[in-house]
């Protein structure tokens, strides 16, 4: 709209001049050709103008420019000059023309504005503060001039300065919103905390129901150690707004500082149930609640934190994940895993729920779906070695050993990890006994122990294959004994330190660890009645051996070939 004043002016000017032009004919001879070029300066500033308003701003500087050639000082041109060449990337250009602008026309307050803004780019503050001294001596009121000029002055670090236009401008207007939030800012900022507080409690009394302006002045008591007035705060700005977002969280965190963890805990979950606090916000005060407590009550008080995630929100995955977790930390791996069905069914990439539920297949141990979920994971995260594990586990159940090894070692090879590598190689120093390549096998082990000399699994398994090869006895002994040592009730460990001891045909010692084999393991397995049947047949007991091969028929597993014919012919097979 002031473009088209400034060239209805124009023209009325111009047509003015013609009309007297008209009667002073001969009288100057120069006036034509002045009327010519006003009017040549109006057309171009008016197409400059048209232009400008269809974006084509090549083709309006150009008008401009054409304007200029015809009133040098046409200080209107230069003020629309000076946007476009900024637009265009023409700084200086900009620069140049809003300074002749200005100088030409001092009261335009456009231009004072437009030339202190490239001030404030080229950092010359002072200069810029000097155009806004004067622009508020002229409308000492306008909140917009002193936003910006207070601006600067923050910038520059002049905070006295600040204080007193606020409390010159304090006295003008009176009471102001604005002011206070200034004065508010500026004291937080230079650690006036008490200041800051007089000037919310000011504001607040200003506008007594802002429940934000009540939340800040909360915030603040807080921070000087006034909690029991920030408290009356907090109350307050419940009976105003009950449902305001945030004040579940506010009284959460006042309660948790004062002890008081019931009281916070049922903050806690309103605020999850508080229809008005954001689902990201509920899910980040989950994770710092449950960061704070002890073990003590986790599991409860995280059971009903995620009940109440999926009264309110039964969209999304959380509440599901949760509930889920609380089963898988109490062994009910059924009920974990429905759970976690539930919230992939809502976040089918989330990575914690796809490694959840891997290791709850594990547990239950349900293989191929094991395979099926880690391979989904492997497709949606190719560079977590976890999954490569989990899904070589799975292969290595359902003995499909070739692609043990292969995803074993594809996903070795991106572990930077040296406990995770050391995992993958006791799997895949398994898989390689397993298909009877022994070398592999062993030099799998020896990096696992190289890193982890007291690792008490792979101590056992290699001192039980090296007692099956009768290789390296008195260190597969030397092993299993440090796994008795590390669990002295462990019944399979006990059993791999006999046989070692039976191999090396110290029988008497191999029998004394059978027996606690059998006296902490209340269901021993197939292997463990064959092995102290082996053993009583080389002390000579020949009935109780056959008893014993018996027992191992019955109880099935991991028996030897040999079985059967030990028993039929009463007689020691290897």
């Amino acid at each position: 709209m002031r473009y088209k004043f400034l060239v209805f002016s124009l023209l009325t000017f111009l047509s003015g001049n013609v009309f007297a032009q008209s009667e002073l004919v001969g009288e100057a001879p120069n006036d034509s050709i002045v009327v010519q070029d006003l009017a040549k300066n109006a057309e171009y500033f008016s197409k400059g103008l048209e232009e400008k308003y269809n974006e084509n701003y090549p083709v309006a500087i150009w008008n401009f420019e054409q304007a200029l050639k015809f009133f040098h000082d046409d200080d209107a041109s230069m003020y629309e000059l000076s946007e476009l060449y900024q637009i265009e990337k023409r700084n200086t250009e900009a620069f140049s023309m809003i300074e002749q602008a200005a100088k030409l026309n001092p009261d335009n307050k456009w231009y004072q504005i437009r030339l202190a803004q490239f001030h404030l780019q080229n950092s010359d503050y002072q200069s810029f503060m000097d155009i806004y001294d004067n622009l508020l001596n002229d409308e000492p009121d306008n909140l917009d001039y002193l936003e910006a000029y207070i601006e600067v002055l923050l910038l520059v670090g002049d905070y006295d300065k600040v204080i007193e236009k606020l409390d010159i401008v304090e006295e003008q207007l009176g009471k102001n919103e604005y002011i206070y939030l200034q004065k508010v800012q500026i004291y937080s900022e230079r650690g006036k905390l008490d200041k800051a507080v007089e000037e919310l409690e000011k504001l607040v009394e200003f506008m007594p129901d802002n429940t934000r302006y009540l939340a800040m002045l909360a915030e603040a008591y807080r921070k000087v150690k006034r909690d029991k007035d920030a408290y009356q705060i907090y109350l307050k700005i419940k009976e105003i707004d009950p449902e305001n977002q945030y004040i579940n969280v506010s009284l959460m965190d006042y309660y948790q500082s004062m002890g008081e963890l019931d009281k916070a805990f049922e903050e806690f979950i309103a605020a999850i149930k508080n229809k008005n606090l954001d689902y990201e916000t509920k899910a980040q005060i989950y994770d710092i609640w449950f960061q704070k407590q002890d073990e003590k009550n986790v599991s409860e008080d995280a059971e009903i934190a995620g009940r109440a995630f999926i009264e309110t929100h039964p969209d999304k995955s959380i509440g599901y994940y949760i509930i889920g977790t609380v089963y898988y930390n109490n062994d009910d791996f059924a009920q974990a895993k429905d759970y976690y069905l539930q919230s992939l069914e809502r976040d089918k990439n989330n990575f914690i729920t796809l490694y959840q539920i891997s290791l709850c297949f594990i547990e239950l141990k349900d293989f191929q779906s094991v395979i099926e979920y880690t391979e989904r994971a492997i497709s949606l995260y190719p560079e977590q070695p976890l999954f490569y594990l989990f899904n070589g586990i799975g292969c290595f159940n359902i003995k499909d050993y070739e692609k043990t090894l292969k995803v074993l070692e594809k996903g070795r090879r991106l572990s930077a990890n040296k406990e995770l590598t050391a995992n993958f190689d006791t799997y895949i120093g398994d898989t390689y006994h397993v298909l009877g390549n022994k070398e592999k096998a062993y030099e799998a082990y020896d990096r696992v122990l190289k890193y982890n000399p007291d690792n008490i699994y792979v101590m056992n398994n290699y001192a039980y294959y090296l007692s099956l090869d009768n290789k390296d006895l008195e260190r597969a002994l030397q092993m299993s004994g440090k796994t008795i040592k590390a669990e002295p009730k462990n019944p399979t460990y006990l059993d791999t330190y006999a046989w070692i001891l039976y191999k090396m045909e110290r029988y008497t010692e191999a029998k004394k660890f059978m027996d606690k084999v059998f006296k902490y393991d209340k269901n021993p397995q197939g292997v463990n009645y064959e092995h102290l049947g082996d053993v009583l047949y080389k002390m000579g007991d020949t009935k109780n051996a056959v008893k014993n091969w018996k027992k191992a028929k019955k109880a099935g597993g991991e028996v030897s070939e040999f079985l059967e014919k030990k028993i039929k012919e009463e007689k020691i097979y290897e």
